[in-house]
């Protein structure tokens, strides 16, 4: 169960947080242009709703249909979700996030069944129609279903708050309006019941408190905090910059993006918003008008004279609470995910046979198995097989099935029967420490007759070295990783080890799967259709001392572009890993400004 819910929100987070930079541009926009806004503008106003109701809903829509089948789910996903947005009249957000991987899930089943059954010749008039016949199905779908369905538990949640404010459970509120703000229902919240209760407050009594409820600022401010220090990736980094725009732009639909990826959070800000309510109650505290937007600013200036400290305390508290919670769950949820990383599967029976998987079955893969096989032999484990295959090739007599993140899925529905530790990269990973450790735990004599898989090794050709210093290239500025493996695929070409046109056979294999390894080196190499062009084995090395980015947040350091007559790439990707095999000799090779420290190494 913990494992189901932990793939819901990675899956969530893969949804929106790519999108991330989208929100913070509208955000911008909105902050900046609309009447309430720093400069206003009524033309530049104009683009921020669209971006809301159209942009920001598609992107989510293709990212989501992406994850699950690539390009054609991109599309089909946002086919679908075009068709909820017209039959909505709310930002549909939520619906993005249902018919974008539902409807990719489709076309990736019609495909699986149907389309492989397309006579050769008919495959494009197929793929074309298949996805316009069926997205449009879903677009009608979308349409007369999921939008009324969304709007349908937006009036609950809007009645719910009525109800609540009736019988004045005032901090109980913030369970309906937290949730419904990251639905972007704030303001129909704020505007459609707080407004309208607020107004006859202040004709009674010159304030009123309900105007506090949607507005205050301190409880998202407080989740973005937490992101800033606790989360990762896409998150952390965007988080500083959404934080300024909520609380000083009063845009709060910033933040609702980090609540999706991670729903958990919303115990955050609804026991911010409940605490900082509580707080009020206490004080009799209240605003004389709306605050939009809901900026510290416009707060403030909401205030009666006398309590602007008061509706400044409670903005800290909700800040304080916000902040103490997300940053548990934060903090909690990468601890579980170390705890599922460095625990592999169960392997039913003793585990004989280790196969490290790629696309192709040879550079990325082979390197895995050589350095996975010298730890092997480090811990005087010499009866285990450690080789590499294809992911389409696996041995049936394999235990465990070791591969990227990329093939984790492929490997799933080839080898329903295998062991499968799927892994970031093949130089240094938790679940390979985990593997080992498995290892060590259950050994016994090796069944005779086995081999154990060595990889033979033929010497480069006597006319070319291997290596040449003026193949070093140090100090290069970083640049984009097609840039970079293109560059190292070139130096391989001017030094005649390859045909014109390798390097593009390098890019091609690096969208195929990565080929960064870890620990700041990456390997990129041509396809095994790029085997003609290779004259003779060599390699090159280009050092980036600020990194390249190569797989998510990854930087490498040193780009060894290699190419191999026949099968000596996996010579010669074995003599690299077990010449760099330790990392604080790399970490100087990444800033030396000496070629020799490089070429004595790997000659």
């Amino acid at each position: 169960m913990k494992r189901r819910i932990q793939q819901f929100g990675r899956s969530l987070s893969a949804m929106v947080m790519p999108n991330i930079g989208a929100f913070i541009a509208w955000g911008f926009i909105t902050a900046l242009f609309i009447p309430a806004g720093w400069w206003p503008d009524e033309n530049l106003a104009k683009i921020g709703e669209p971006m809301m109701t159209y942009l920001l809903p598609l992107l989510i829509a293709f990212t989501a249909g992406y994850n699950v089948y690539e390009h054609r789910g991109g599309v089909i996903g946002v086919i679908a979700t075009t068709g909820v947005i017209a039959g909505s009249s709310i930002p549909m957000f939520i619906g993005a996030m249902i018919l974008g991987p539902f409807s990719a899930y489709c076309i990736k089943a019609f495909d699986k069944t149907i389309g492989q059954r397309t006579k050769a010749g008919f495959e494009m008039l197929v793929n074309n129609f298949s996805i316009g016949i069926i997205g449009m199905l879903l677009a009608i779908a979308g349409f007369l279903v999921v939008g009324g369905m969304v709007e349908g538990i937006t009036a609950v949640l809007k009645n719910g708050v009525f109800l609540l404010l009736s019988h004045h459970l005032l901090p109980l509120v913030s369970i309906i309006v937290e949730p419904a703000k990251v639905l972007f229902l704030n303001n129909a919240i704020n505007h459609g019941i707080c407004t309208p209760l607020g107004i006859q407050d202040v004709g009674e009594y010159g304030k009123s408190i309900i105007f506090m409820i949607e507005s205050n600022p301190g409880a998202g401010l407080g989740l973005l905090l937490a992101t800033w220090l606790f989360g990762q990736g896409i998150a952390k980094q965007s988080a500083p910059g959404a934080a300024i725009i909520h609380f000083l732009g009063g845009i709060h639909e910033i933040y609702f993006p980090y609540v999706l990826a991670q729903p958990l959070l919303l115990l955050a800000t609804i026991c911010g918003s409940a605490s900082a309510l509580m707080f009020y109650s206490l004080a009799d505290a209240g605003l004389v008008a709306p605050a939009s937007p809901g900026s510290i600013i416009a707060y403030l200036a909401m205030a009666p004279k006398g309590q602007t400290f008061v509706a400044c305390i409670g903005v800290l508290i909700a800040c304080a609470v916000s902040f103490v919670i997300a940053s548990l769950i934060l903090r909690f949820s990468h601890a579980t995910q170390e705890e599922e990383i460095v625990e592999p599967e169960p392997v039913q029976g003793k585990i004989q046979k280790i196969v490290f998987a790629c696309d192709a079955g040879m550079g990325s893969s082979a390197l895995g198995a050589t350095r996975f096989k010298s730890r092997l032999i480090k811990e005087d484990i010499h009866d285990i097989v450690c080789t590499n295959s294809a992911i389409d090739k696996v041995p049936a007599n394999a235990s465990v099935v070791v591969c990227q993140q990329a093939l984790a899925q492929r490997a799933a529905e080839l080898l329903p029967d295998k062991t499968i530790v799927v892994i970031d990269n093949f130089l240094s990973d938790a679940r390979l420490d985990a593997l080992l450790k498995s290892i060590k735990s259950q050994q016994e004599p090796f069944p005779a007759g086995e081999k154990t898989g060595d990889i033979m090794s033929c010497p480069p050709p006597a006319t070319l070295p291997l290596i040449q210093k003026e193949n070093i290239i140090l100090g290069l500025k970083a640049e984009d990783k097609d840039n970079a493996i293109r560059r190292a695929g070139r130096l391989l070409e001017k030094g005649e080890y390859v045909s014109p046109g390798y390097a593009e056979t390098m890019i091609e294999r690096e969208k195929l799967t990565t080929t960064y390894m870890g620990m700041g080196l990456a390997i990129p190499h041509g396809t095994s259709e790029a085997k003609e062009k290779v004259r003779a084995s060599g390699i090159v090395v280009l050092q980036y001392p600020e990194g390249v980015i190569f797989e998510g947040e990854e930087k490498a350091h040193l780009v060894i572009g290699i190419a191999g007559v026949g099968n000596e790439h996996i010579d010669i990707l074995s003599k690299i890993s077990s010449a760099l095999d330790d990392e604080e000799l790399l970490q100087k090779l990444f800033v030396t400004n000496n070629t020799d420290d490089i070429y004595n190494i790997l000659k």
